[in-house]
């Protein structure tokens, strides 16, 4: 089996590769978060790590590790939240290159989704959750 990254560095790249997107749009892991008092900011999830794709014809050579990370992006305004989800669409979807900065890895491909928009009644705060798969070779 080919040697595959450490989430630590998925995590950081992440964090980095959103961060410079979205700018000044705040940036936080899930876990790490505190939105009271901010008009619009993002927070991402990974999962999936290393789900391993095999290619070729006896499956175990060419090794691709797929992470996803689940993009959720809150602001008060809709419109605000339409221009921050296609910003990230415009730079992350069909990206290839390296992710995350110089910290990072090389990504054979980035592939965004957008899953759904909802608005958060609790909160006061529109919602747009977008998934992004990464095509790492290992």
């Amino acid at each position: 089996m080919a040697n595959q990254n450490n989430p630590v560095l998925y995590g950081q790249a992440i964090q980095a590769q959103l961060s410079s997107v979205v700018s000044p749009v705040p940036v936080y892991a899930s876990f790490n978060r505190n939105y009271a008092t901010q008009p619009k900011f993002i927070t991402w999830n990974l999962r999936n790590v290393h789900q391993d794709v095999y290619t070729g014809q006896t499956q175990s050579n060419k090794g691709i590790d797929r992470p996803i990370f689940q993009v959720n992006l809150f602001a008060q305004s809709m419109q605000d939240a339409f221009n921050i989800s296609n910003t990230i669409l415009q730079s992350l979807h069909g990206y290839s290159g390296q992710f995350g900065g110089v910290g990072g890895f090389f990504v054979a491909k980035c592939d965004v989704h957008w899953l759904y928009n909802t608005y958060d009644n609790e909160l006061g705060l529109n919602q747009i959750v977008l998934d992004c798969t990464l095509d790492i070779p290992t």
